[in-house]
């Protein structure tokens, strides 16, 4: 079984916590507004038609904007709850992976987050994880979803973390670390059969199976160093000075 380090989906759940409490916040705001003007009608009347007119049109613009500005938080809060639950799926599949391989999880760094690193024989491995549900597919070197490309470039965030991870290593080892990337969808159908600018592409199912196929090229003592340096990493950010 694997050796599991940190709490798969933390970040995203705290991210949700975060946006759940702002909903409610303009919940309460709506509800304040429906209070002050059901307890002042009367005050509202004598201020005579024009005047009620205006302010009635005032106070709708305002509660339309604080229910709009509340809808996108909502939704962004699911965005995240969604992106814990599949960060949470990948590192469930990822405990099948056999002895002296190592998985760490949600690993927070200056300005960016990992969702999984896997440490093995095979080498290391950053997985990038998308809860997008759909078909997946490439053109040459464009990713595709559901036929068009997705809002954010997913290829280019997976190689922006790579290339900070490996600076990250070569930093505490002084010297060049190979890390591969890999993109992986918990609810989506993936037809990518190559690469796509270098990434490999698979989904939950098949990740373990591809992990487990890579040619060995790490000894133990390599293993070892990469797995300390992610348990101290992941211990001081559990655990600020």
């Amino acid at each position: 079984m694997t050796n599991s380090h940190g709490i798969a989906g933390k970040n995203a759940r705290e991210m949700a916590q975060q946006r759940y409490k702002k909903v409610a916040i303009y919940a309460a705001l709506l509800f304040l507004i429906a209070i002050l003007i059901f307890s002042n009608l009367n005050n509202f009347a004598k201020l005579g038609l024009p005047a009620a007119i205006f302010l009635a049109v005032v106070i709708k613009l305002i509660a339309d904007g604080i229910e709009k500005k509340g809808l996108h938080v909502k939704k962004r809060a699911k965005d995240a709850d969604r992106g814990a639950h599949a960060e949470e799926v990948v590192a469930e599949g990822l405990m099948n992976l056999p002895d002296g391989y190592h998985a760490f999880h949600d690993i927070s760094f200056d300005g960016f987050n990992i969702d999984h690193v896997v440490v093995g024989s095979g080498g290391i491995f950053l997985v990038e994880t998308k809860s997008h549900s759909g078909k997946v597919d490439a053109k040459g070197d464009t990713l595709l979803l559901n036929d068009k490309q997705p809002l954010k470039n997913f290829l280019n965030q997976t190689w922006s973390q790579t290339y900070q991870l490996r600076e990250f290593l070569k930093k505490q080892t002084s010297r060049e670390w190979n890390v591969k990337p890999i993109l992986c969808f918990t609810r989506a159908f993936v037809s990518v059969r190559a690469p796509v600018k270098g990434i490999s592409v698979v989904n939950k199912k098949y990740l373990t199976t591809y992990l487990l196929q890579q040619q060995k090229i790490l000894n133990p003592e390599d293993i070892e160093t990469i797995t300390k340096i992610l348990q101290s990493w992941i211990s001081k950010q559990d655990n600020p000075a």
